[in-house]
Parts: structure tokens; sequence; C-alpha cells
């Protein structure tokens, strides 16, 4: 039994070594299309189904949330965390999230 629990924490302890970093820009798809960070994903958090989409998210990764101007993404967040995700940050608005990834041109599809 006491091998079996020690096991169980090794594992938790691995598995969260593992967490992913997941950019979550909350806009509408119309604005995502007009550019966004690269690699990120687009759920639209004025969207009816937003707490049913980001529920299928990974709550044990790290999400870093934006929008145009701010509010949608501390919406967002504040959902989020009412849903039990841990590590989510609101970058603000897109120019600030630019900037924190350093990015210069937006990714256009």
């Amino acid at each position: 039994m006491k091998l079996a629990l020690m096991a169980l924490v090794l594992f938790f302890q691995v598995g969260s070594a593992f967490a992913k970093l997941i950019i979550l820009d909350v806009r509408t798809p119309e604005e995502y299309s007009q550019g966004h960070i690269d690699h990120a994903l687009n759920y639209d958090v004025l969207n009816p189904n937003f707490s049913d989409r980001v529920s299928s998210l990974k709550r044990s990764d790290t999400y870093k949330v934006y929008c145009k101007g701010g509010k949608r993404a501390t919406q967002a967040v504040q959902i989020m965390k009412e849903l039990g995700f841990k590590d989510v940050i609101s970058l603000g608005g897109y120019e600030d999230a630019q900037r924190a990834f350093h990015t210069d041109m937006p990714n256009e599809p």
C-alpha cells in the first residue's frame, strides 16, 4: 500500500512537470482571423458555449489569455477560475500579448 501511494504521488509530481503553456485568444473568430499570436487557440468568450468549450481543456496546464483591449480576457479568466483552472492569467489586450511574446507582426492565416 505504501509503495502504491508513493507511486501515485510521483505520478502527480511528474505529470505537473509536463504542464503546457496555452495561449488563449478570446476574441471573435472575425477578430482572430485579422491577426493573432502564433499558436493561440481561439475560444470566443462571448459565445454562449464558451464555458463548455474551456471545460474540455486540461486544468493542469498554464493559460495566458488575451482579447482586443483586456475586458473580455478578464471575463474569461474569471470564468475559467470558477471552473477550477488554477494557472490562468490575463495578458490584457492583443497589443499587450504581442509585447509579452515579443511579436511584431500578426499571424495571419
